[in-house]
């Protein structure tokens, strides 16, 4: 059997639901505002309801104002508010208010590997990531042009 796709309108009313009974879903990625640490299409996230305040670098889902809903990393919190951050973008978001936040990564599937907020590479991004905030589309512009770079070097040799 094949898994079957459904647009985030349709699936998240019942998402939310299961989420406040108390279950832990899993949801592929479908967005690029995450990467380099969450990879669309390829990585399924588990959500999980808040059964406490969320920390600065954790990965929460919340509600936009406009109704959407956005797999984002905390960024700052205040008494009440939340802003969030993806990983690939520059602007913060918010504030919000915390009970836009309906539930949080847990763990990441990755092919079969489960990665935890034990992870170094999840500490990267939980951590020193969320610093470099206005740097991030010049560091992944000069990433991007390195291969490239590579090549053409070793065409020279």
């Amino acid at each position: 059997m094949s898994a079957k796709k459904l647009r985030a309108a349709e699936l998240m009313p019942h998402y939310e639901e299961l989420l406040l009974a108390g279950a832990e879903l899993p949801l592929v990625v479908s967005g690029t505002s995450m990467t380099p640490f969450l990879r669309p299409g390829i990585d399924t996230v588990y959500l999980k309801k808040p059964d406490r305040k969320l920390q600065p670098g954790e990965i929460a889902f919340f509600h936009r104002w406009d109704g959407s809903h956005v797999l984002h990393r905390v960024w700052k919190i205040e008494p009440g508010k939340y802003w969030f951050l993806g990983d690939a973008q520059d602007v913060v978001e918010g504030p919000l208010p915390e009970a836009c936040v309906f539930a949080y990564v847990t763990q990441i599937d990755r092919g079969g590997k489960k990665i935890g907020p034990d992870d170094r590479l999840w500490k990267l991004f939980a951590g020193p990531w969320r610093y470099t905030r206005g740097a991030r589309r010049m560091f992944w512009l000069r990433l991007w042009r390195l291969p490239r770079k590579l090549r053409s070097l070793k065409k020279e040799r």
